[in-house]
């Protein structure tokens, strides 16, 4: 579970308990995210606040729906334990991998359809079909096939 997200809903139930720019939730929620993120049993210790929180402040329902969400994400939220792994407790490195991907898979295919559209239109005058975009897409096609297999702990979707 991505910590900044967490955050967010951390900072959504003290919005509604104490107003959304009062010094008294931006306290609150800086104690409380440091909480979340450096405590083995922070979550704990967040749930039990929002717990208390909805009990003493107006926006009862608000505050439940945030504190619904700890409760059912408690098993995810493990920060302090991913940090002395090492691992990250954001979702930054894996978007940012992700796009990277995307950018160079997309950059590839426009220079393979471009590559296809020069084969299939052999002048910039006109369409004139010729059969080297048949030679040029079985080229490519052999160059972009792969054969695939799933790793164990994966279930494949039909």
């Amino acid at each position: 579970m991505d910590f900044f997200h967490s955050a967010e809903h951390l900072q959504a139930a003290l919005s509604v308990a104490y107003g959304e720019t009062s010094t008294k939730a931006n306290a609150q929620f800086e104690k409380l995210r440091l909480v979340l993120r450096d405590h083995d049993d922070g979550v704990e210790k967040v749930i039990r606040s929002l717990i208390h929180l909805g009990d003493e402040h107006p926006g009862r329902k608000k505050i439940a729906k945030e504190l619904r969400y700890f409760r059912n994400n408690r098993h995810r939220i493990r920060y302090a334990q991913m940090k002395a792994q090492n691992l990250p407790i954001g979702s930054g490195v894996v978007e940012a991998a992700c796009q990277t991907l995307r950018d160079a898979a997309a950059e590839e295919v426009g220079n393979e359809v471009a590559a296809c559209r020069r084969a299939s239109h052999p002048d910039a005058a006109g369409p004139a079909q010729s059969d080297r975009f048949d030679r040029a897409w079985q080229m490519l096609g052999a160059t972009y096939k792969r054969e695939v297999a799933l790793p164990d702990n994966v279930i494949a979707l039909h």
